[in-house]
């Protein structure tokens, strides 16, 4: 794979993070707490974006330069973390009722990413960079791409646009 191909590469896969980071703030409904009115859920959800910026964080730490093995595996599970505690911290939250089967199906997508992210994380040899990690689970990143595009949709539906994380 060409240096060009690789960046390209790790290019869509950080627009497609960023992407899933933005939908998390649509959560999924869940609890035993009153049902909120759709500007406190979208205020208690921007709430959220500690947990966001943290995997973020780690996502970009493992795509540095001299991060191999162990310290990609290390990156990629926090950003996994980070990804499942936003979608624990959303689902405390009550949307309301017209954006409950959105934010469930958001809150399913970002577990699915986490546990994506997890599974790249399981696969990174001793000496993989991020890219060759990428390069090697194709299919994988194929389906991570496709839960991103899913949860862009959602973020769109449900009208959240605060907390946006850039590429």
């Amino acid at each position: 794979m060409g240096r060009r191909q690789g960046t390209r590469r790790t290019l869509v896969v950080a627009a497609v993070v960023a992407a899933v980071v933005a939908a998390g703030l649509a959560g999924c409904g869940g609890g035993d707490s009153p049902r909120l009115s759709r500007a406190d859920y979208v205020k208690r959800a921007g709430a959220e974006c500690s947990t966001l910026e943290r995997a973020s964080n780690e996502l970009q730490k493992a795509q540095e330069v001299g991060a191999t093995g162990s310290k990609v595996r290390e990156y990629l599970a926090e950003a996994a973390a980070g990804l499942h505690d936003l979608a624990d911290g959303l689902d405390r939250l009550m949307p309301p009722a017209v954006m409950e089967a959105d934010a469930d199906a958001l809150g399913t997508a970002l577990a699915e990413y986490g546990a994506g992210l997890q599974s790249l994380a399981d696969e990174v040899g001793p000496d993989d960079t991020f890219q060759r990690a990428l390069g090697a689970n194709r299919e994988l990143v194929r389906r991570l791409n496709g839960i991103a595009e899913r949860a862009t949709r959602l973020v769109a539906r449900l009208g959240i646009d605060g907390c946006q994380l850039a590429a």
